[in-house]
């Protein structure tokens, strides 16, 4: 057999090779080398196939979706942006990793991925999912991770994941979430990891934290919270990795049980900024009343949070009753005052006179000028004993000085009488 053909690493060595023959010989080695070298070729090619099978994806013919495996080695089918609204029939059910985002789901169904009996994490993502109905049995009891960030999930009901009771992990941010129940995470005792970031939760269920002994991390950041209620971390008393930011904390009274936490527990408070995360307990910041807006929590004494500084403004909607102090520094329990509601519009002021008060006009409280009319006409008739002129004087005057100067006394009486009412007369005129 020639073999001058054969790559050099496959040709036997040339101790081991048979001396050439000569045209029309034959050699009874021949037939056992070929078989040798076919053999060498068949497993090079097999150790060839095995590398290409494991390092690259496999297109499947199902639908579209493309076939790999996550980094822990599990069976995944990645079905990303396709249109669906459904699971799509066909696709293997020993896959254990499913991943639907970008798709057109209106509805979680959990019936829909009972094929898939050793299912690990389920991924829907940016769908249009509105709720999640509740189960009486465990449908899905090996799913461990559940991410349905970015959907339109508004409210949970009691036992939303009961279907799932072995989740380790539950992503549910960027939702438009503003009410939960006490139940509504119950049955997931191997919980862990539940991400609440970026919903519209003003009232966190006084137990809710009762059915996650196991959690280990919890993100509240940008929500509408803004009081924590009381011993809320009794069940699991110290959370590793708490997220407590970007909330409208109020600082009154009702924030105390919180302060106390954070002064317990500052190091567990973390804030995430890209994919960097950092301690840090002065995160939980207040948003009213308006005094302490800004201000961490962590800074307040709790004294601080049940009574205003002095000179502080008016306080915001939850300090409308403030107690203050008689000065021997006991509490006047009688003595209140109430500040108006700052959401009520400002009664307008009139505006001022665009022009100045005549200095003629007669006082409004006078009587009118006409009521003077009889009095000035009995004075002015001769008959009158007050008549008299300037230009006129009786017989007696030139008599008697004393009488003329008493008529001139009259005359000037009656002078300081007539004058002024003349000229209020002419005035109103």
């Amino acid at each position: 057999m020639n073999l001058s053909g054969w790559p050099v690493h496959l040709q036997a060595p040339p101790e081991l090779r048979a001396p050439p023959l000569r045209p029309g010989s034959a050699s009874p080695g021949t037939e056992t080398l070929a078989v040798f070298q076919e053999l060498v070729v068949t497993m090079q090619l097999f150790i060839l196939l095995f590398l290409l099978l494991s390092h690259v994806d496999v297109v499947t013919a199902v639908a579209g979706c493309r076939s790999d495996r996550d980094r822990d080695h599990r069976s995944r089918l990645n079905c990303t942006a396709l249109g669906f609204s459904d699971v799509p029939a066909g696709l293997d059910p020993t896959t254990k990793v499913l991943l639907f985002p970008n798709n057109l789901f209106s509805s979680l169904s959990w019936s829909s991925f009972q094929i898939f009996k050793d299912i690990y994490e389920i991924d829907l993502t940016d769908n249009k999912v509105p709720d999640v109905s509740s189960s009486v049995s465990p449908v899905l009891p090996t799913l461990s991770v559940l991410r349905l960030s970015f959907n339109r999930l508004t409210a949970l009901s009691g036992g939303a994941f009961s279907a799932c009771p072995g989740l380790t992990e539950l992503y549910l941010d960027n939702n438009a979430i503003n009410s939960l129940r006490d139940n509504t995470f119950s049955g997931l005792s191997k919980l862990e990891i539940l991400d609440l970031t970026s919903n519209r939760i003003k009232v966190l269920p006084a137990l809710m934290l009762h059915p996650l002994p196991a959690i280990e991390t919890l993100y509240l950041e940008n929500n509408k919270i803004t009081v924590m209620p009381n011993n809320w971390f009794s069940q699991k008393e110290e959370v590793p990795y708490l997220y407590l930011s970007a909330n409208p904390w109020a600082c009154s009274c009702s924030l105390g049980y919180l302060r106390r936490y954070l002064d317990d527990y500052e190091l567990n408070v973390y804030v995430r900024d890209g994919p960097i995360i950092k301690s840090d307990g002065e995160s939980v910041v207040c948003d009213s009343p308006q005094w302490f807006k800004g201000t961490p929590v962590l800074t307040l004494e709790e004294s601080d949070l049940c009574s205003p500084p002095t000179g502080a403004g008016p306080p915001g909607d939850l300090d409308q009753l403030v107690t203050f102090m008689t000065p021997d520094m006991t509490f006047a329990a009688d003595t209140t005052v109430f500040y108006p509601d700052p959401t009520t519009p400002p009664v307008a002021s009139p505006p001022p006179p665009t022009t100045l008060p005549s200095y003629h006009s007669p006082p409004t409280t006078l009587p009118p000028p006409i009521l003077f009319l009889p009095l000035l006409l009995f004075l002015l008739l001769p008959s009158s004993p007050y008549y008299s002129s300037s230009s006129y004087h009786s017989p007696s005057c030139y008599e008697s000085s004393s009488s003329c100067y008493e008529s001139s006394s009259t005359n000037s009486s009656f002078s300081l009488v007539l004058v002024p009412l003349l000229h209020q007369t002419h005035g109103s005129d």
